[in-house]
């Protein structure tokens, strides 16, 4: 009855405590996709960063009459958007982001928008695998599990898939839209203090059922569900839809492909910031290109670099005291994948899709070639936190060789059908520094608004000042608001 009452308490102390605050005071979100006022005086506009986010803002100012110029470190566009060819029977497998359901509308508007073909990132009828707490078990394809360790009964009858919902549907039923007037509500505010890991705890969640949450998709922000703010657990939830997930056919990176060419800006490849200065009629970055510096003076700047990136970048003047802690402070996710190509998909003749949840060192699994034509398969361990530090500091023999024991564990024997493998480990990329950002207690409701804020004639845009963080969804969205920013500046 305690525990009853404890729980009781807790909810009604987190509510009282959020009444009358406002939980990401500033925030903005762009009101729409696209549909800018033509400008009736041209600015020169310089994107610093030609991912998603860079590229929507350059696509949206170049439609409305706008001189752009993009400068991106890469010799190809995308940034975290990236796609790997060249496995056997012409297979590929996504660096970056996997897919996108109907609801994120600037993603799915982009898509349809360009006619890109998709198709569902999913084949129905698959079991899954699980290996938690020492124990391998099936996840069936409905979603019921028997679970050789102690659960509640309201956690058995929720599912491994449903156990999240289970204490955190509460909460993000609250959370809404983002793009309706009076987003986002003030009762969870207190959430943002206590991490994912803790607030579980309060709600009563046994530990089973808080080892399944950090093997699912949680567990992949940050160092673990111990490190992220309760509230960013529950925007992740959130956004995240029931409804079907797709895919673009032929690789998710025919986005920033299409975007580019369809797009009225000049990119400059291999372009890397060194510095940026401004003053009150201009901004003027240095670059280094084809082994020499040059510069680029324009009216107003996009930053779409990752925090982490511009980190190391100089700026003159310096930013505010409060954006240099956000720069420094806002990290992003250290990701290792690892992908084995085998000559025959052992784990579909199995009937599994090649999708797992664990806490051994792969952590989670999926194949990419699920729903791809070929003989051949390849399954990916997606690893996050230490788990991709240790493994991304493994040589790639290592690296493969290890993943592969681990996935004889999983699936079966695999070894002997082994084909080759390759790795991304986003945190050793100099021009991203991590795959997506986290938000550790106390820094969401802090940190996000003055994140976009812009400062001067620097306008900042990527995946890290959306609500949507860690989705394209967001990084296009922030492009589309730094667009809005600056059509209407004076």
């Amino acid at each position: 009855m305690s525990k009853l009452l404890d729980r009781r308490k807790f909810i009604k102390e987190v509510m009282m405590g959020a009444a009358g605050l406002s939980l990401v005071p500033g925030l903005r979100i762009a009101s729409r996709r696209g549909e800018l006022q033509p400008a009736g005086n041209p600015k020169n506009i310089v994107v610093l960063g030609g991912g998603l986010a860079g590229l929507s803002a350059a696509f949206e100012l170049g439609k409305v009459g706008h001189n752009v110029t993009i400068l991106e470190a890469r010799k190809y566009p995308g940034g975290r958007v990236r796609t790997l060819r060249g496995f056997v029977d012409d297979q590929y497998a996504e660096a970056g982001a996997l897919s996108f359901p109907q609801i994120h509308e600037f993603t799915w508007g982009y898509v349809t928008d360009f006619k890109l073909p998709i198709r569902p990132a999913f084949q129905p009828g698959f079991d899954h695998i699980a290996d938690i707490r020492g124990s391998t078990f099936r996840i069936m394809a409905q979603g019921t599990a028997n679970v050789p360790f102690p659960l509640t009964q309201a956690e058995r009858q929720a599912g491994v898939f449903g156990i999240i919902s289970l204490y955190l549907a509460q909460y993000m039923s609250d959370v809404g839209n983002p793009r309706k007037p009076g987003w986002p509500p003030d009762n969870l505010a207190g959430l943002d203090q206590i991490s994912c890991k803790q607030l579980l705890q309060n709600l009563g969640a046994s530990d089973g059922a808080i080892d399944i949450i950090q093997a699912s998709q949680l567990g992949l922000l940050g160092f673990g569900i111990d490190s992220i703010s309760a509230l960013d657990a529950v925007f992740t939830e959130a956004i995240t839809s029931n409804a079907a997930f797709y895919e673009i056919i032929g690789g998710n990176d025919l986005l920033p492909q299409t975007l580019r060419q369809n797009m009225q800006a000049a990119f400059k490849k291999k372009s890397i910031v060194q510095s940026v200065t401004q003053d009150d009629t201009g901004v003027t970055v240095t670059y280094t290109r084809n082994g020499g510096p040059q510069t680029i003076s324009a009216d107003y700047a996009v930053c779409a670099l990752p925090f982490a990136v511009l980190g190391g970048i100089g700026i003159d003047p310096p930013f505010p005291a409060d954006k240099q802690q956000v720069i420094a402070n806002l990290k992003l996710t250290p990701v290792t994948r690892t992908y084995l190509q085998f000559g025959s998909r052992v784990w579909e003749q199995e009937n599994l899709d090649g999708f797992g949840i664990t806490d051994i060192p792969v952590q989670n699994t999926y194949s990419p070639t699920l729903t791809q034509a070929g003989g051949s398969g390849i399954l990916v361990s997606y690893a996050a936190g230490q788990n991709a530090l240790d493994l991304g500091n493994m040589s790639e023999s290592d690296r493969e060789n290890f993943v592969l024991k681990q996935m004889n564990g999983l699936y079966g024997s695999l070894s002997s059908k082994f084909q080759e493998g390759a790795s991304q480990i986003w945190h050793q990329d100099p021009f991203a520094g991590g795959a997506y950002t986290y938000f550790q207690p106390g820094q969401m409701a802090a940190f996000l608004p003055i994140a976009q804020r812009p400062e001067g004639r620097i306008h900042f845009a990527g995946e890290h000042t959306s609500a949507w963080h860690g989705w394209m969804n967001g990084a296009l969205e922030s492009g589309n608001r730094v667009a809005d920013e600056i059509n209407s500046a004076p």
